[in-house]
């Protein structure tokens, strides 16, 4: 087989932090804690085990917020290592036409920001085509050229050899003509992050340093007027690709060579992770997961046109053909039970350590004794043609939400009898619970999940510990740098998308990706696929690329800043707003908005639920090992006047808020637990300690 060579992850994720020089590298594996490393990026390793270290800290002694870095790596395939290895200087490359030795790798990636040229996010509309009358962010820039100045755009940079680094800064790109935010209050905006590369080769993507500002000066300015859409405003949240090229000693010809990588890459820079070890209902990695399965045949044996004994590989050029096919799901599918069930059964009881939402008593995830979330109970399948445990499969199955459900709050029943049926689950809110726009109340499951779920339901599964099956053997023959990026994304949030957090609705859209999980990229920001010669020693090789444009059709490909540009501006609003929302579950009078918001509908049997939007990623309530459980945001307000004042706190304070670490006793974890919050700049989330008065002797 031809040698092929691609950049892993795909998508990588790298985080915002206002520390300039401290950083960790994103965590590859799901739910797991980032690692630590050095100022190049190399990862520290453990004198004793030789393991890598996981972060301890995420601020350092200033109390300042550390980045997290994307680490990228370049895999090589070929007949010795199908399933792919990572590729090391030294190595034999096999070019186009000639080969060699590997002496260099030069890397290229280009971080932007669109999103105040972008138009307003106004929930789903859009996502499927804006139509010719929906808004604009600051509308009132009209110039063409004008709204180009509202791009970020600092211009690509190159980086070649070890220790390596360039700036997406201001002035640090003159080779480019860059544009930056004028001056901005609070914070101004000179830089979305850098690159370094470690000792390794391997390519480190740094974000900004988490600022947000306004350019309006009149009087009340800044302020904040939307959760997602305020005119003036700019933050340091990018995204965009990352390119590569191998360079090569060619002994024959006697001369240096350069390559690129088949597969680029791309890295979305988004906030903080606050609890880190926290999955979410549904991943990022789940939603893209999706996407290929059902989209770009990732899959066939799991999705396909139905010859499932012999599933073939679908050449690109056969996917029109496939997508038009009728398709299903394998019946005979037999999902492995701690590798791809329980994981999703138990991502609430991790998030119990960020909301109290499960205390409540409609709440269907009984642990107890004869409760339906027994783990060694739901794990054992039929056997010998007995099936003792299968109702309570069926109750789980049976109490999740389903296609077409999203704006279901419960089975339908009657009004009075309301409180005697448990909700569907996941409870947690949709893409639209806010407008009977495009209306998307409640989160659900992506359709592979639900196929897998149901035939766990079925009895169709094996439980790989009574089994004795290893699944991490089953692991070698598959693609292990497509493993790291799944890792990855598994730590990204995949619903809801209102507008979310890392990215919006547009992961879901199969027409930015060229294949599953690569982004398609605009061919222009692309190096040549010709091999060249760089001459008789590796340099940097400057690339001729055209500016940022304002309205780049997806079908031709997507530039920096096309991902992150739907996502809300300033993010710190979102971020804030996205705690909990009620939302009017009367079915004859689903969600009607009123002028006033305390008013109560007409309807005598109206009835709100005060759901919660995605805890994991911005918790409510949170531990202290202490033990008191306290407001995970006290000392910022939620929305509570038109001033928004309270996300305008969060654009200053992100920074002194608590993250959330496990803590373990005998390696075994026993709760998630706050650490790291600023009380001098929050106020104590404790009530003050009554003193009690002293009798008089």
């Amino acid at each position: 087989m031809t040698a092929t060579y691609k950049i892993h992850p795909a998508i990588g994720i790298a985080r915002v932090g206002n520390s300039e020089n401290d950083f960790y590298l994103a965590p590859e594996r799901a739910g797991q804690l980032p690692s630590q490393c050095d100022e190049w990026g190399n990862e520290l390793l453990d004198t004793g085990s030789k393991k890598p270290l996981k972060v301890a800290h995420f601020k350092n002694e200033n109390s300042e917020v550390k980045k997290q870095a994307a680490r990228f790596k370049i895999f090589v395939y070929d007949d010795e290592h199908p399933a792919g290895r990572v590729l090391k200087i030294g190595d034999h490359i096999q070019g186009i036409g000639s080969q060699g030795k590997l002496i260099d790798i030069q890397w290229t990636a280009y971080l932007a920001n669109k999103k105040a040229c972008w138009y307003q996010f106004k929930q789903l509309e859009g996502e499927h085509g804006y139509s010719k009358d929906h808004p604009l962010r600051n509308a009132d820039i009209t110039d063409p050229k004008e709204r180009q100045k509202l791009i970020i755009d600092p211009g690509p940079q190159t980086v070649v050899g070890k220790r390596a680094k360039a700036e997406f800064a201001r002035g640090k790109n003159p080779a480019y003509a860059q544009i930056f935010p004028p001056p901005l209050q609070p914070f101004a905006i000179d830089t979305l992050g850098e690159i370094r590369t470690n000792d390794d080769h391997q390519l480190i993507v740094l974000g900004g340093l988490g600022r947000s500002g306004s350019y309006k000066t009149a009087f009340g300015e800044p302020r904040i007027s939307s959760y997602s859409n305020s005119p003036g405003w700019y933050d340091d949240i990018s995204d965009g690709p990352v390119t590569a090229h191998l360079v090569y000693w060619d002994a024959e010809d006697e001369q240096v060579r350069y390559q690129p990588v088949d597969d680029p890459s791309w890295v979305v820079v988004g906030y903080p992770s606050y609890a880190p070890e926290i999955e979410d209902m549904v991943s990022m990695d789940e939603v893209i997961y999706n996407v290929g399965v059902k989209e770009f045949a990732l899959d066939p044996y799991l999705y396909g046109t139905g010859n499932f004994d012999k599933p073939e590989i679908i050449p690109d050029a056969e996917l029109p053909d496939w997508r038009k096919a009728a398709k299903r799901y394998n019946p005979d599918y037999y999902p492995y039970f701690y590798r791809d069930i329980w994981p999703i059964l138990s991502r609430p009881f991790k998030m119990r350590w960020v909301t109290t939402v499960l205390a409540q008593s409609n709440m269907p995830h009984n642990t107890g004794f004869q409760g339906n979330f027994q783990e060694d109970l739901l794990a054992l399948p039929p056997q010998a043609g007995e099936d003792p445990y299968a109702f309570m499969r069926q109750k789980i199955y049976l109490t999740l939400r389903k296609a077409g459900q999203e704006n279901v709050f419960a089975p339908k029943q009657e009004p009075d009898a309301f409180q005697q049926f448990k909700p569907l689950m996941p409870l947690l809110m949709g893409d639209n619970p806010l407008t009977n726009t495009v209306p998307s109340k409640f989160l659900r499951l992506t359709d592979t999940m639900l196929f897998i779920l149901k035939q766990w339901m079925e009895g169709k599964f094996i439980n790989e510990k009574l089994s004795g099956i290893d699944t991490s053997r089953l692991e070698e023959n598959v693609d292990s740098g497509l493993q790291i990026t799944k890792g990855v994304l598994s730590n990204g949030l995949g619903g809801a998308f209102n507008p979310g957090a890392e990215v919006a609705w547009i992961i879901r859209n199969p027409a930015i990706y060229k294949k599953a999980y690569r982004i398609n990229a605009k061919a222009s920001l692309l190096p040549t696929m010709e091999t060249s010669s760089v001459g008789t020693t590796p340099g940097i090789t400057v690339y001729e690329r055209p500016g940022l444009t304002l309205n780049s059709p997806i079908s031709e490909g997507l530039e920096p800043g096309d991902l992150t540009k739907y996502s809300a501006l300033p993010w710190q609003a979102d971020f804030n707003e996205c705690s909990n929302q009620r939302v009017d579950i009367t079915y004859e009078e689903w969600n009607k908005l009123y002028d006033e918001p305390d008013k109560v509908a007409p309807n005598s049997n109206q009835k709100t639920y005060l759901g919660l939007w995605w805890p994991s990623h911005r918790p409510m309530e949170v531990s202290l090992k202490s033990g008191e459980q306290v407001n995970w945001a006290s000392g910022i307000p939620q929305n509570n006047n038109s001033y928004y004042d309270g996300d305008f706190k969060m654009v200053q304070n992100w920074k002194d808020l608590g993250f959330i670490k496990s803590a373990s006793k005998n390696g075994e974890i026993t709760g998630y637990y706050q650490q790291e919050r600023n009380d001098d700049a929050l106020g104590s989330p404790l009530p003050p300690k009554v003193k009690t008065p002293q009798k008089k002797k």
